[in-house]
């Protein structure tokens, strides 16, 4: 951790810095889900803007810390991005993404004013000694150079900048978390964490700490000793790599020789990050990395994206098919343990425990969601800080895209009572069990964001917990076949969406088409929707057999072609 401390600040130089750099011309960046996020040499300006907009963030929360990552995550190498962390270690509150995209698109002659206007709107200085900035990056080649003018910018506005180096999204997201837990700010809704707490899981030697004792926890639960299987992590050629090799070892020296046998290939220089590998390519193209072809029966494997902030599960069964279990399945394990030990405590009406999903939610999984008894479904937008935002409505709520983004949110009152019932348990007892479950698992599981190192070990340890294997989780449901794929056109914003995603409004005449081709398939569901991050249409279908879901997928993306103004080839 470098810090730096304020320099001399003054209105003037923050002026002349920021006059230094002019927006590219022509393009205006729109601020969603994952920042700002585009090809890496249109960003300069952006970035050092940024930094500038994280101090007054910092100092509107009372100088509390807030986070600035530098990462496309799993978009190609050669695009990259920018977004905010909030002090709660959450994503930027949406009431000032407008902020960041007045700031960030504005012209050189009227930048001041843009970020003058903010400050005024939210009550704080422009310029002034105050804020926390912490700013890391991906190991994209030009993350660094970027991440340099995001600490800039912060500096010229007066904030305290700490240059964090290396880490993954979710490492900045838990580093700002904690570091506001120990100095005992005020995060809005309670966390069932105190300054210990932070102080103790504060870093990212804290971070792998965390995971580490929780996991120990976990396993020390199961009922029979298993054999450690071995797993291998594709980490996308990123950021993943070094770092889940970290977190496995300090599991490993938790447990002193009983933990985890992995390997990781895909590794930081082993190609292009992204490029036919990772968690995107494995879900979407539906197979598995090069890397991973001749993988034999008997190990698990999984992909992690670019920054490791999600991951989807796969192998090969014994017969040599190869199997993918993505988000929903990762999701479906995860509620039907929490759900298993809340009844066992008797619980599980106690307490509202939910999933949360999207339209591209297999609809195999949402149908053995309905039968679990106590659990709730509830569906969202696509996009992380829409499904994030109706978890937080539950006590637990369960999320995962079905990219495999997602975690599980606990209420501090939730925790603060299962801790009360643990002083309470006298003994060894099943519900005694229970309750060390639940509670290592609210430890192990990224409480701010999706979290694919923090996933893994919480996978590996229901795994084992249960004494499964990869077919027995499989086999909770089987998908229906589904495909999807990713249109070009002109402007995606002339496709505009119902509210769940799941239909289309505009244009006219295209969700009739979309009907149409629906009915043609046995159990056909398709949707389209304009993408958050690139300038495409995304489509998704599926149907009783993989033969009609990708027929399905084409007569989509034909339509989207045709009715939204297709760019290139069409479809077939």
């Amino acid at each position: 951790v470098v810090r730096g401390r304020p320099m001399a600040v003054s209105e003037a130089a923050l002026c002349g810095g920021l006059g230094e750099i002019a927006p590219p011309p022509g393009v205006a960046l729109k601020y969603g889900t994952a920042g700002f996020r585009t090809r890496a040499e249109l960003l300069d300006s952006t970035f050092l803007r940024m930094g500038v907009l994280a101090a007054l963030r910092s100092r509107h929360q009372q100088g509390a810390a807030v986070g600035l990552m530098v990462t496309a995550s799993h978009n190609p190498e050669q695009d990259n991005g920018i977004k905010m962390v909030d002090p709660d270690g959450g994503m930027l509150d949406m009431a000032w993404e407008a902020h960041a995209m007045a700031v960030a698109n504005a012209s050189t002659a009227e930048v001041m004013s843009a970020a003058a206007a903010v400050a005024a709107a939210e009550g704080v200085e422009l310029v002034a000694d105050g804020g926390q900035v912490f700013v890391a990056g991906d190991s994209r080649p030009h993350s660094e150079r970027l991440a340099a003018l995001a600490r800039r910018g912060a500096a010229l506005a007066g904030a305290a900048v700490s240059n964090l180096g290396l880490l993954t999204t979710p490492q900045l997201h838990h580093t700002v978390r904690m570091k506001n837990v120990q100095d005992g700010v005020s995060l809005g809704e309670a966390t069932g964490l105190t300054p210990a707490h932070g102080a103790d899981w504060a870093g990212e030697e804290g971070y792998y700490r965390m995971l580490a004792t929780a996991f120990a926890a976990l396993v020390s639960t199961a009922e029979a000793a298993e054999g450690v299987r071995p797993l291998c992590i594709d980490a996308s050629c990123g950021v993943g790599a070094p770092k889940v090799t970290q977190a496995i070892a300090a599991v490993n020296a938790e447990l002193d020789g009983a933990g985890l046998q992995v390997t990781v290939t895909n590794g930081i220089g082993e190609g292009a990050l992204n490029e036919g590998c990772g968690a995107e390519f494995v879900q979407k193209q539906r197979r598995p990395p090069p890397s991973m072809e001749h993988t034999g029966h008997g190990t698990r494997l999984c992909s992690i994206d670019g920054d490791a902030d999600r991951l989807v599960y796969h192998y090969f069964t014994e017969g040599g098919e190869w199997r993918l279990l993505d988000g929903d399945k990762i999701a479906t394990l995860a509620a039907d343990f929490i759900i298993g030990e809340l009844q066992v405590l008797a619980l599980a009406d106690t307490f509202s425990t939910a999933i949360v999903q999207t339209a591209y939610a297999n609809g195999a999984s949402t149908a053995y969601l309905r039968t679990c008894q106590g659990l709730r479904l509830d569906f969202a937008k696509t996009g992380v800080k829409y499904v994030h935002h109706v978890a937080t409505k539950y006590d637990i709520g369960v999320y995962f895209e079905a990219n495999g983004h997602g975690t599980v949110l606990f209420k501090a009152h939730v925790i603060d009572h299962l801790r009360q019932l643990l002083v309470q348990e006298q003994g060894p007892s099943r519900r005694r069990v229970a309750l060390e479950r639940l509670l290592a698992t609210q430890q192990i599981v990224n409480q701010a964001v999706g979290d694919a190192i923090s996933d893994i070990l919480f996978v590996e340890a229901i795994l084992r917990v249960r004494g499964w294997g990869l077919e027995q989780w499989d086999a909770l449901y089987t998908d229906l076949p589904s495909r999807q794929m990713k249109l070009p056109v002109a402007d995606r914003s002339v496709v505009q969406c119902s509210p769940d995603e799941t239909r289309a409004l505009e244009p006219q005449g295209l969700q009739a088409t979309l009907d149409e081709a629906m009915a043609a398939v046995s159990q056909g569901r398709c949707f389209v929707r304009p993408s958050g991050t690139e300038d495409v249409v995304r489509v998704y279908a599926e149907a009783a057999n993989q033969t009609e879901a990708d027929a399905l997928a084409v007569a989509a993306a034909q339509a989207v072609f045709d009715f939204a103004g297709g760019i290139g080839d069409r479809p077939e």
